[in-house]
């Protein structure tokens, strides 16, 4: 169910937890800027969601900023949604609370809102020892235990074969029942790993699905898989991903704030093609994070 407020419109969780369907999306934001970015979202620009990751670098600046919100009575705690994500690294289930317990440290909270595993695998992760921000968020022989270890031979990322991701939801369940996060979901999962994780849920079922979703990639399938389980299917890149790599993208790709028929509507309604494209995730059902350090 959707409910409109004074500052954006919000959703309900299947655990009955409240989440803006519109959130502020942290990955790439650069330090130095990304204090001022989630200060400026909440107090400014009305943004209740922030949405961050430890291998982002950038917690700990977002923790100085919810301080400094938190501190000048902006917003209370129970005003924002915060979420973040479990490491690949540190899918084995001992070190799932380590991970969480770094990005709260960081985040400068005692709980989150939304706890979600952010890839299906556990690479590049040695299964050896966690690894979180303090240890590094760059490429790394494994003996330096980074968050991102290689082997220093064959220069591949190093791969935990021996811990699944139903092991880690096991883990993420009980961070549920012992306060530290509300709700737990997943991201960049596909069908088949949902249903697994679905099959093996104890308690908590997978409350968000995080991928990458807009007008030029629009996961119909999963998203209505998720519809029917009850999970909120949450956007990220929800404006395209015009920063993607080279080598993932061909010379005459097209560019989706700039396709014809995003800029007559722009046009016709007197709106930026970013907010025609948001209008489109909020009419599809979506929640979408789009990343911005000038919100």
């Amino acid at each position: 169910t959707t409910t409109t407020t004074t500052t954006t419109t919000t959703t309900t969780l299947n655990n009955g937890v409240h989440m803006p369907l519109i959130g502020l999306g942290t990955w790439k934001s650069p330090l130095g800027k990304t204090k001022q970015a989630v200060y400026h979202a909440v107090k400014n620009a009305g943004y209740r969601l922030i949405d961050t990751a430890n291998d982002y670098n950038n917690e700990h600046e977002i923790g100085e900023a919810l301080k400094k919100l938190l501190d000048e009575g902006v917003v209370k705690r129970e005003d924002l949604f915060i979420q973040s994500k479990l490491w690949n690294s540190n899918h084995k289930a001992e070190f799932v609370k380590p991970d969480l317990l770094a990005t709260l440290k960081d985040l400068n909270l005692d709980y989150i809102d939304s706890f979600i595993i952010h890839w299906p695998q556990a690479c590049p992760a040695t299964g050896k020892a966690p690894a979180v921000r303090s240890n590094g968020t760059h490429a790394a022989p494994a003996s330096e235990g980074t968050m991102f270890p290689y082997d220093p031979e064959t220069l591949v990322y190093c791969s935990d074969n021996d811990t699944h991701f139903a092991e880690t939801w096991t883990a993420m369940e009980k961070l549920v029942d012992e306060g530290l996060v509300k709700s737990i979901g997943l991201s960049n999962f596909n069908k088949t790993q949902i249903q697994e994780i679905l099959r093996i849920s104890k308690k908590h079922k997978p409350a968000i699905l995080q991928n990458e979703c807009h007008p030029y990639l629009q996961q119909k399938d999963l998203v209505d898989f998720c519809n029917f389980h009850g999970i909120i299917f949450q956007a990220y890149s929800p404006l395209s991903s015009k920063d993607r790599p080279a080598h993932f993208r061909k010379k005459d790709d097209p560019e989706l704030l700039e396709d014809p028929n995003i800029r007559k509507m722009s046009k016709k309604y007197n709106k930026s093609p970013a907010q025609i494209v948001l209008h489109w995730h909020i009419a599809a059902g979506h929640a979408a994070v789009p990343k911005s350090v000038t919100p």
